[in-house]
């Protein structure tokens, strides 16, 4: 099997096992299972099963085997549910996961497989003895079936019902058909069954089971594959997808569908029997059988047997061969109907097929690709800037502003691109989320402590690439908080708490940011312990302790080998978690706080720039040098007047009281110690900015130009510097360099407001 494969199966793979993950949670919260949660743990671990034997995952489709037959056996009624149960199912997909990961990295040991293997068959030989589960309430049945049109799996049904049409198209013209051949028809029609069951089409399933079976004892040498069957397997796919599509409908007939399912499993019996007889047999003599009967029949070579075995081929509902029929022969109109008055007919909705609604689905695209093409969209406008470059130098010659304005339109029509495929790049914060909840719950049994995940800011957009990379560091600060910072529920009620700590994950877009919080209501940061270890690791000295604050103290837990645990354990101890999650969130362009009290927890707050592409910024002078602020970062720009500029404190610092209210000033200059334009502040420009809800005025020298930057990362391509978020080319062909007010706010505030 190819590596694609096995590729696009651990994407998918990964996705169902989220899918299970929120379910067991779920389940675990209540205490008991809904029908609707039951048949989707029954269809992803169906999925799971046929599509990773499919792709050669043999161990680890062996594993969710027993798990599916269990989840079979709660489906059917044959299986109590209690918290035991629960607990079973969740610590078993998390050895699932395992298996899977081990597999798919060729690192499996098999002696420990077959040792969790038995174990896990003899746990459920163990749960079954329980009593037979209770029905469940009428009002967690379901009155409707619910057909689950996820696109991504209509696009892949679709897909395997063209694979396989295609490869029983080339089967025609085979002559002996091989072992290869065999076994992939089997794997697509056992990969579409499975899709088919997880999109809950159980009519599509049943039949498709019957061409499975058929072509499993043609893999298994058990009947002789020939042309005679891979005509009727043609046929019998053309049936399957007409029973998909009248099922997405709600359409079935079932009296036409037994029909079918009971033709095809006679067929297959009347086959396997010829075959072990070793006879030969046709499915029909030419094609006019097939277009003028609404039934043939499969005859042996021996004629003058009255053995025949009737097929129908009148798909359900044929409408379209209706249809052909009247166009090609319609019926004489007479004179009377001539003259009759038309009757209204009624409007019946358009048939929904698998095929109409796969059209517009979704497809799976490598994030490289999609960086690429962002890439190429920056290229654009780096070059629409040059060229805007020479046109202003063009006009000012030619006094001719034409192909100025021809540019405005290209420059529109790139916006309009960067803007679509960003939104290809962004992805909800929900994806990120739902990854938790399993963690927490396996640390609240491992550290006996209880612990209540909130969530806040779901639907808050991120770029793709940012996801990916804050996967770590979130962990590491949940585990750390989850190890360190929540106490055990006694000593919380001792201290007048409640038992029950919360730990809540909030998003928010602010200020051209991407603003993460994690905070707790533990026992806050041990700022003395983590301040003695650090002195004693080297990493300050005990001069450098007196003058820092709690919260700088607290920041020194992000030190390379620093821990204040007492003894190494699983989750906690080492001293290098939090080093990788400062390091991880510096290389997305990113900086983390950390607020801290005794007694009332900890907040800890990552700030990242929104996209790591294009923004739109405003030149500013500051001094001699040219920098660009992000536009969004701007609330307001204005020239103060005399009367708006106040003094306070003995150095006599300036602020901004603008309408009533009072706005401390940053003088950028001072800032990156360059000479200013204008000594007198009403003679300079101020920029009115919020961070965290506190406003601050910017002073600069002068606005010029907007423009439209493509960012480029100053960490990997030189250092960090303080002020400064990321560089950009610029039309000339110079390097612009983009302020990092967020950064310059905070450095500013603890030197000057402290």
């Amino acid at each position: 099997m190819s590596d694609s494969m096995k590729d696009f199966f651990a994407e998918e793979a990964q996705e169902i096992f989220e899918s299970v993950e929120s379910i067991l949670i779920r389940v675990e919260e209540h205490g008991s299972f809904i029908t609707e949660d039951i048949n989707a743990l029954f269809r992803d671990m169906h999925t799971l099963k046929g599509s990773s034997n499919a792709v050669g995952f043999e161990y680890f489709s062996r594993y969710v085997h027993y798990l599916e037959t269990f989840m079979e056996d709660i489906r059917s009624s044959k299986q109590i549910v209690n918290p035991k149960v629960i607990d079973f199912i969740i610590d078993s997909s998390d050895e699932m996961q395992i298996i899977f990961e081990d597999e798919l990295n060729s690192k499996l040991d098999l002696e420990k497989f077959e040792i969790t293997l038995n174990n896990l068959i003899n746990k459920i030989k163990n749960l079954n003895n329980s009593e037979v589960k209770e029905e469940l309430k009428p009002s967690e049945k379901k009155k409707k079936k619910e057909i689950h049109l996820n696109k991504a799996y209509l696009g892949e049904f679709v897909d395997l019902v063209n694979s396989i049409n295609d490869s029983l198209e080339a089967g025609t013209k085979i002559i002996v058909y091989d072992e290869e051949f065999l076994r992939e028809l089997f794997r697509y029609v056992h990969t579409l069954k499975g899709t088919a069951l997880f999109m809950n089409l159980e009519y599509t399933s049943n039949y498709l089971h019957s061409i499975e079976t058929l072509l499993d004892m043609a893999r298994d040498k058990e009947i002789i594959y020939s042309k005679e069957i891979n005509k009727y397997l043609i046929f019998a796919m053309a049936i399957a997808q007409d029973i998909a599509d009248d099922e997405i409908n709600d359409d079935v007939d079932i009296s036409e569908y037994d029909k079918h399912l009971k033709d095809v499993e006679e067929n297959i019996k009347n086959i396997i029997a010829d075959s072990k007889l070793n006879k030969g047999y046709e499915l029909f003599h030419d094609k006019s059988d097939l277009e003028n009967h609404e039934s043939f029949v499969l005859f042996e070579e021996n004629k003058s047997k009255e053995k025949s075995i009737e097929i129908s081929t009148r798909p359900i509902k044929n409408l379209k061969k209706n249809l052909l029929e009247k166009i090609v022969n319609p019926e004489p109109i007479k004179k009377e109907e001539i003259t009759e008055q038309p009757k209204q007919q009624e409007i019946k909705p358009v048939k929904q097929t698998i095929k109409r609604m796969a059209a517009s689905s979704s497809i799976r695209v490598g994030l490289d690709k999609i960086d690429f093409l962002m890439n190429r969209v920056g290229d654009l406008v780096i070059t629409k800037s040059m060229l805007f470059e020479y046109s202003k130098e063009l006009a000012e010659h030619t006094n001719n502003r034409g192909l100025e304005e021809r540019l405005e339109i290209i420059d529109r029509e790139i916006r309009e691109l960067q803007e679509a495929v960003m939104s290809v790049r962004m992805t909800p914060m929900d994806s990120v989320y739902q990854k938790f909840p399993k963690i927490i719950r396996d640390l609240n049994k491992k550290l006996n402590k209880k612990v209540e995940l909130l969530f806040d800011g779901e639907n808050v957009e991120i770029d793709k690439l940012m996801m990916e990379g804050l996967m770590d560091p979130l962990t590491h600060i949940i585990r750390n908080s989850m190890d360190h910072g929540f106490e055990t529920p006694e000593v919380r009620e001792k201290l007048g708490k409640n038992p029950t700590g919360t730990l809540k994950i909030s998003t928010i877009q602010e200020s051209g940011h991407i603003i993460i919080s994690i905070i707790d209501d533990g026992a806050g940061i041990n700022v003395k312990k983590v301040c003695q270890k650090a002195i004693e690791n080297g990493v300050i000295s005990e001069d450098d302790a007196l003058v820092m604050d709690d919260n700088e103290k607290s920041m020194l837990i992000f030190a390379p080998g620093l821990s204040t645990a007492d003894e190494v354990s699983d989750i906690s101890g080492r001293g290098v978690g939090m080093d990788v999650v400062q390091n991880n969130i510096n290389t997305l362009g990113g900086y983390i706080k950390i607020q801290t009290r005794k007694n009332k927890g900890t907040t800890f707050k990552i700030v990242l720039p929104l996209t790591l592409a294009i923004l739109d910024g405003l030149n500013v002078e500051i001094g001699s040098q040219v920098f660009i602020m992000p536009l969004n970062m701007i609330l307001e720009s204005l020239q103060p007047t005399k009367d708006m500029i106040k003094y306070v404190g003995d150095e006599d610092k300036e602020i901004l009281m603008l309408r009533d209210e009072f706005i401390p000033i940053i003088k950028l200059h001072e800032f990156f110690s360059l000479e200013p334009r204008y000594e007198k502040l009403e003679n300079a420009m101020l920029i009115v900015t919020q961070i965290d809800m506190n406003k601050v005025a910017l002073l600069v020298d002068n606005f010029l130009e907007k423009e439209q930057i493509v960012v480029k990362s100053l960490d990997k391509n030189y250092r960090k510097i303080d002020g400064i978020s990321a560089a950009t080319i610029r039309g000339n062909g110079s390097i612009g360099l983009i302020l990092d007010i967020m950064n310059i706010v905070d450095i500013r505030m603890e030197q000057s407001w402290s």
